[in-house]
């Protein structure tokens, strides 16, 4: 059975870095790289106009960084599925990520095999976390309360439902 091809866009403000990450990509048979944005609202853009399978998302972006463009993703009902790859090893913002629907979290440290073993398994509906930073969110004494509480009943709003709720949350 042949593996079905993964589209992934790389959202990033660093023209190098994305090339680089393109060319590592582009050598498995698997991945192709269908776009590149150098912030938010191009990654937005491409999210909606090319319907990629995984978005690789930088933190730090202009125009809109990379948690607004991940909440901007969620409120308009992009479903691709979003890897933050970030220098943040922050606890507090792999939190806030996944807490709004990330699907997996990585380092710019990480190597090669592992970012690659990150999509796939993110594009196989698992959630990737690198090891370094899954031991930082485990030992959270919050963890339960971002993720076993509440993500069911979140997902399970309609696109109307949760723009009303997103709504009340901000007055």
């Amino acid at each position: 059975m042949k593996d079905k091809i993964i589209k992934v866009i790389i959202a990033d403000d660093h023209a190098l870095i994305r090339e680089g990450i393109k060319q590592i990509l582009e050598l498995e048979n698997d991945i192709v790289v269908i776009g590149q944005a150098s912030n938010g609202e191009e990654a937005f853009t491409m999210a909606t106009e090319l319907d990629p399978d995984i978005i690789l998302l930088d933190i730090n972006m202009p125009k809109l960084n990379g948690i607004e463009t991940l909440r901007k993703f969620k409120d308009m009902g992009i479903t691709s599925k979003v890897i933050i790859l970030t220098i943040h090893e922050d606890k507090e913002y792999i939190l806030k990520t996944l807490k709004l629907g990330a699907n997996g979290y990585m380092l710019k440290d990480s190597n090669a095999d592992s970012l690659i073993k990150g999509i796939r398994d993110v594009a196989k509906g698992e959630k990737y976390i690198q090891p370094s930073v899954a031991d930082l969110v485990s030992r959270s004494s919050n963890y339960d309360e971002y993720f076993n509480i509440s993500i069911d009943k979140i997902n399970s709003l309609t696109k109307r439902e949760y723009e009303v709720l997103i709504l009340i949350a901000e007055g």
